[in-house]
C-alpha cells in the first residue's frame, strides 16, 4: 500500500521500458488539491522536479520517490498518471523538461501544502558572520531527530529559520537553547521563536 507506484516505477528501469503508466483515481497531477481550489485543472505536462516537489508537499496522486528510478534511467523514462474510471483521458505526463508552456520558467506549475507544520526562527546579531552556525543548529536537529523540511537565512546572517512538523517542534526548540546556551546568555541570540501552526506551500 502507497508503494506500487515507486514499485512500478522500479520495475519499469530494470525492464527499460519506454514508459511508465501509473494507474489512480484521478485524470492526472492537478494544479491544486480540488478539496481547497474547486477550479483546479489537470496538468497535460509536469517536469519529474515539479511532480517531486508536489508529491512532497502534499499531492498524494504519486509518491515522492517516484520520480528517481525514471530520472535514474538512461533513457529516461517519462511517466503518465492515468484514471481507471476515465482511461480515454490522457492524463498527465511527467518528464525530464515541460514544454506545456512558451516561457515554462517562468510558469508555475501548481500549489499544494503540508498542514499542521511549526517555523522556528533562531536570531541574533552574534549570528552575523560566525562560522560554524548553521553546522552547530542543524548538526543539533539531526541528533535528537527532527526533520527538516524548509530552510532559510537572511542575507545578513541576522537570522536562520526553518520549517518542522508541530509535535517535533518544542522538543527542537529546547535542543537549540541548550545549544546555544552561551550565546542565549550573552545576548548574542536575541531569540528563540515558534510560530505554529503552519501551513506550508510549495509553488
Amino acid at each position: 500500500r502507497d508503494g506500487s507506484d515507486y514499485s512500478a516505477a522500479i520495475l519499469g528501469r530494470l525492464l527499460k521500458a519506454m514508459d511508465i503508466s501509473i494507474w489512480t483515481d484521478v485524470d492526472g497531477v492537478l494544479s491544486a488539491d480540488p478539496r481547497r481550489v474547486p477550479l483546479a485543472q489537470v496538468l497535460p505536462e509536469v517536469s519529474y522536479n515539479e511532480a517531486m516537489e508536489l508529491a512532497y508537499f502534499g499531492a498524494k496522486v504519486i509518491h515522492p520517490k517516484t520520480m528517481q528510478p525514471a530520472i535514474s534511467s538512461n533513457p529516461q523514462i517519462p511517466i503518465y498518471i492515468k484514471n481507471t474510471f476515465n482511461p480515454s483521458f490522457p492524463g498527465s505526463r511527467i518528464f525530464t523538461s515541460s514544454t506545456t508552456h512558451k516561457d515554462r520558467e517562468m510558469v508555475v506549475c501548481g500549489f499544494s501544502s503540508i498542514e499542521h507544520m511549526a517555523l522556528l526562527n533562531v536570531e541574533g546579531s552574534g549570528l552575523i558572520g560566525v562560522p560554524g552556525v548553521a553546522m552547530r543548529l542543524f548538526g543539533t536537529l539531526e541528533r535528537i531527530g527532527v526533520n527538516v523540511v524548509l530552510i532559510s537565512q537572511a542575507s545578513s546572517e541576522h537570522s536562520i529559520t526553518f520549517a518542522t512538523t508541530e509535535d517535533q517542534v518544542a522538543k527542537a526548540k529546547s535542543a537549540i537553547e541548550e545549544e546555544f546556551r552561551r550565546e542565549l546568555k550573552q545576548n548574542r541570540i536575541s531569540n528563540v521563536d515558534v510560530k505554529a501552526p503552519c501551513s506550508i506551500i510549495a509553488a
